[in-house]
């Protein structure tokens, strides 16, 4: 695990499991690493919590992001969600709730594994269509990879969050 920085606003710091529960909620994240040069990379993907893990998927032909996963695994995760821009007396500001969390990458072998981390994806973003989703799979599968994200650090910040 790598040594968290002090957050700026210790305040705004959110405890592991309101982190872990905006990871849950969050349409989509960024997904950023380093190409062999030093240059960051980030890419917003889709993406799906399983038992802790966060999964994606791609195609299987290679690209910028799977071969800089392959060069080096190392990975940041970050998420936005309450968005909203808003104007508070004097000074414009936003209400958010994000994470950003640092781990590894690594492509999913297990063929259980891959099918239940794409049955997952297909249920999140459109669970109305899930009598298909099986054709769907066994018709994609040999041009479709998941990749598991193993989350070390995971750190939330929320600012001027809404009561529930």
């Amino acid at each position: 695990m790598t040594e968290s920085y002090p957050m700026q606003m210790a305040e705004r710091e959110l405890t592991l499991e309101e982190a872990i529960d905006i990871l849950e909620a969050g349409e989509y994240c960024v997904l950023s690493t380093v190409d062999p040069d030093g240059t960051p990379y980030g890419v917003p993907l889709s993406y799906v919590m399983l038992d802790g893990k966060l999964y994606i998927h791609t195609g299987k032909r290679p690209g910028h992001k799977i071969d800089d996963w392959n060069h080096d695994s190392r990975v940041c995760v970050s998420v936005a969600t309450e968005v909203e821009p808003c104007y508070e007396e004097t000074f414009f500001t936003t209400r958010f709730a994000s994470v950003i969390a640092q781990g590894r990458i690594s492509l999913v072998e297990d063929p259980v594994t891959l099918r239940k981390a794409l049955v997952a994806l297909c249920m999140k973003y459109l669970p109305q269509f899930k009598n298909e989703i099986g054709g769907a799979i066994e018709r994609e599968i040999d041009v479709t990879d998941a990749w598991c994200v193993t989350l070390d650090d995971i750190r939330g910040k929320a600012g001027r969050r809404l009561s529930s």
